[in-house]
């Protein structure tokens, strides 16, 4: 055999393996993104107005209360822990943000209170589940329960009124053609994606979702992460609970009861499971977006609340699979 012909010999092996690491790639992609593109081309067949400019400007719109609270469940779940406080976080900002006292307060004073609020139902989460190491499912869940009690006491169960100038500014505002709250959302998200990439707590995330045990023993500050993560999901919780009722513009005792399961499945279809998955943040992201997008969907094909809640179930369950798949490829 001559020269060349032996260097010609393993060639073809270093395509295969190219082409085979070029679909585990393609595989490892968020569920999200493979729910975008069916939803887009399904659109294009059937609802094809969706996918004009002022309707994608709808839909991002309508999702970056999602985005934000996705994000407050991805942090906590990548640490091996929940939040399902979150809706009573999202009825509390509603409650607050369109009463009649802090729709009289400043601009400043009138989200600079709610967001304290949703910071201190953070913390407290957070020291029951950290400092106390109580379960993050009970807590957080008997949490949302006092929050819900707590807003139908004081409104008596009526809604308290509408939402004040500035807040329906971050929920409907524009500039330009783009929402503010769309603004908000994905400047916020990539700010917490380079936060979580460069920062020593970022580092912390990581080690105590791979293995809080081992992160004890190595030295890591799981108690002060946890705390700080909780901390930092009532405050991403928070600010997407005022962009919602800034968006609905009017008081409800009702907003946000099914935030818990929406934000659960954001998180799956983003590729990010408990104490691990994904780094990047865009698999959220585009999570988002798809919820928001499956909604305006079946609305306009006329599907009823019943069929909507199937096809949310079928989603998540179908992202949750994917989501397992890829792990146990990895």
């Amino acid at each position: 055999m001559t020269v060349t012909e032996m260097s010609s010999v393993p060639r073809e092996p270093r395509k295969n393996t190219n082409t085979l690491h070029q679909i585990g790639r393609v595989l490892n992609l968020p569920p999200s993104v493979y729910v975008v593109i069916g939803l887009v081309l399904l659109s294009i067949y059937m609802v094809p107005v969706l996918t004009k400019t002022p309707f994608q400007m709808v839909i991002l719109r309508q999702a970056a209360p999602i985005g934000l609270v996705v994000c407050a469940q991805l942090l906590v779940m990548r640490t091996k822990s929940i939040d399902l406080s979150v809706g009573g976080i999202f009825i509390l900002m509603n409650y607050m943000v369109t009463s009649s006292f802090f729709t009289s307060l400043n601009p400043v004073a009138a989200l600079a209170v709610p967001m304290a609020a949703a910071i201190l139902i953070g913390a407290i989460n957070g020291f029951f589940i950290a400092r106390l190491r109580a379960s993050a499912v009970v807590v957080t869940l008997a949490m949302g329960a006092i929050l819900l009690g707590l807003v139908l006491f004081l409104s008596s169960g009526r809604p308290p009124g509408s939402a004040g100038d500035f807040v329906r500014f971050l929920g409907v505002g524009k500039v330009g053609i783009i929402p503010v709250a769309v603004i908000i959302w994905l400047g916020l998200a990539v700010l917490l994606e380079i936060f979580l990439r460069r920062s020593i707590y970022g580092r912390f995330v990581s080690v105590i979702g791979s293995n809080p045990t081992a992160a004890g023993l190595s030295g890591v500050p799981v108690e002060k992460t946890l705390f700080f993560t909780h901390v930092l999901a009532g405050a991403f919780a928070g600010l997407g609970g005022i962009l919602l009722a800034g968006y609905i513009g009017m008081g409800s005792v009702k907003i946000g009861t099914d935030i818990v399961m929406i934000s659960i499945a954001g998180v799956i279809l983003g590729g990010i499971t408990f104490g691990g998955g994904r780094k990047s943040i865009y698999g959220a992201i585009l999570a988002a977006y798809a919820l928001a997008y499956i909604f305006n969907l079946m609305t306009a094909l006329k599907l009823g609340e019943p069929a909507k809640l199937i096809v949310q179930g079928v989603v998540i369950f179908a992202a949750s699979a994917i989501a397992s798949y890829n792990l146990k490829r990895n």
